[in-house]
């Protein structure tokens, strides 16, 4: 993330943005083809690639882009993709985290997967539904409601609305409303002990909301102290100054979180309770009341309004929704565009789809191939992405015991496909590894045979990705065949090639050596949708 330079501006420069070295104004930026801005855009805001009829908008009018994000940051798949990108900041959907599972609540018919689903997205939830119904960004910290499916409403204090998903719901146990700061999730994900007293968690509030993260801040011990000697060392927290540097602003935002204070990580009865009467506990611990930046506090409620009133808070929003949809860490030389962002932001009513809709707009999103350290001429597929996309194409999800093997990375391969775990592994690849490969090839595969076999059994105008395939011929070169190799071109790659191209001729003589060997059309169609799907496009977009 870069410096908070930039908090200065208030107003976005007039004319293009000032930057030292790499050029970012449209004028010096190669503009990406309409086409892959759409396979882009449509990714980033829905999960999926365009369809054959919007790549046809595209073609036929190159400035229909536009029109298509704007659909496409109303689509119902908006919120949840907002949430599957944040889920590398807040980190909480993790299988290492969490010291109970479904068995300690006594709900032996649950499995550890759907237990695990439920509390790791329950603050993402929340993050969902703000960026779907345009809801103020500072909800996140000030809501007095929260989101929870049924089994959260099983376990939790939660008088929660009646439905089947995720529904508004509201604690019952005292605790403040402070969005999801007061979520179990939350502090179930980020514990802390005795020493560290609620250190850890108040370095998260300021690393997830504010953008600024205590741990990366360079610190000079003083050599002489005792670290072994323990008042020695509470009395250099609040005299040395050294110490000071961080702990002035620290432990009072530690002293905020006392009311989950839990003795025993182990036991429910602990752990799913919120507890009032330890919020003074701070008392004991570090002697140091709760207070925001010099400005004090009380109860959790009262932090959630200081953030929200902290002009860092709406700029953190801007630095994380830049950086996720760039997909690059920013540099200095983004500073003029990120006020761009911000006055867009703030304009739109600190809404998420305000933010997002200004970073899609941006020359920087759409860069061509340009060598340059502000360009983003490609982006990887994060491992959420890479499933929702071949499920789209194919139907096909990758599940074994109640487990998604791209979201798990316990049970499957979510790390290997370069995917964060939230616990050992914080943050997605960027770049392709050899495990990521390895997994693209299995998944392709599998979701191919899927697709083959699905699509072939059904009528053609109810199949999802073989509409031209016609069940009479056996030859990869025969007319329906070579239409189907078309259309598998556009459809996911958004890509028209001529049925002499060398892709469709080369396809073409797979098919008809699979065929050779196995006398089916189904294992043939297989065979070519594999080698399709395991095209680098589908993981570098």
């Amino acid at each position: 993330m870069v410096i908070h330079l930039w908090l200065a501006c208030a107003t976005p420069p007039e004319g293009p943005p000032a930057t030292t070295g790499t050029p970012t104004t449209p004028e010096a930026v190669v503009a990406m083809d309409p086409a892959r801005v759409a396979i882009r855009a449509s990714l980033d805001l829905r999960g999926v690639r365009p369809s054959i009829e919007e790549f046809d908008r595209v073609a036929a009018d190159p400035a229909a882009v536009d029109e298509l994000v704007e659909e496409w940051l109303h689509d119902l798949r908006f919120g949840s993709r907002m949430a599957d990108l944040w889920s590398e900041v807040y980190l909480t959907r993790s299988e290492a985290a969490y010291y109970v599972g479904p068995d300690d609540y006594g709900l032996y018919d649950v499995s550890g997967a759907d237990f695990l689903h439920s509390v790791g997205d329950q603050p993402l939830r929340m993050l969902a539904r703000i960026a779907d119904e345009d809801r103020p960004w500072t909800e996140l910290v000030t809501a007095d409601w929260t989101l929870a499916d049924p089994l959260l409403g099983q376990i939790w204090p939660l008088e929660r609305e009646e439905g089947d998903g995720w529904t508004e719901a509201r604690w019952t146990d005292a605790r403040p409303d402070a969005g999801v700061l007061s979520s179990n999730t939350l502090w179930w994900r980020y514990t802390s002990t005795d020493s560290n007293a609620n250190r850890k968690r108040a370095n998260q509030i300021s690393r997830i909301f504010l953008c600024e993260d205590y741990l990366v801040r360079p610190i000079e011990f003083d050599r002489a102290l005792d670290l072994l000697d323990e008042e020695a060392v509470l009395t250099a927290l609040q005299t040395n100054p050294a110490c000071l540097n961080c702990h002035a602003s620290l432990d009072p935002l530690a002293g905020y979180l006392y009311g989950f204070w839990y003795y025993d990580y182990y036991s429910v009865a602990d752990l799913t309770e919120y507890h009032p009467e330890r919020e003074l506990q701070w008392g004991d611990q570090t002697g140091v009341p709760p207070g925001y930046f010099g400005s004090p506090g009380f109860t959790l409620k009262d932090l959630g309004r200081q953030l929200a009133a902290d002009n860092r808070f709406a700029e953190c929003a801007v630095e994380q929704a830049t950086h996720l949809l760039l997909g690059r860490d920013l540099v200095l030389d983004d500073t003029g565009r990120l006020v761009q962002h911000r006055e867009a932001f703030i304009q739109g009513g600190a809404t998420l789809r305000a933010l997002v809709r200004s970073v899609i707009a941006s020359p920087e999103y759409r860069a061509g191939d340009v060598d340059d350290a502000v360009s983003v001429p490609w982006k990887l597929a994060s491992a959420d992405l890479l499933a929702s996309q071949i499920e789209d194409l194919t139907g096909f999800r990758w599940t074994t015991d109640g487990y998604d093997l791209l979201q798990s990375a316990d049970v499957g391969f979510r790390t290997l496909a370069g995917g964060a775990d939230g616990y050992y592994a914080t943050k997605g690849a960027t770049l392709p590894n050899a495990t990521l490969v390895l997994t693209h090839e299995r998944l392709a595969e599998a979701a191919a045979a899927y697709v083959a076999a699905t699509d072939l059994a059904l009528d053609p105008t109810e199949r999802r990705l073989l509409v031209d395939v016609d069940a009479a011929e056996t030859s990869g070169s025969a007319p329906s065949s070579v239409r189907q190799l078309q259309t598998l071109h556009l459809r996911l790659f958004g890509k028209r090639v001529a049925e002499t191209d060398p892709e469709v001729v080369e396809l073409a003589a797979l098919y008809d050596d699979v065929f050779a060997i196995q006398q089916d059309p189904t294992s043939a169609w297989a065979a070519v949708v594999s080698a399709l799907l395991r095209d680098p496009d589908l993981l570098l977009y």
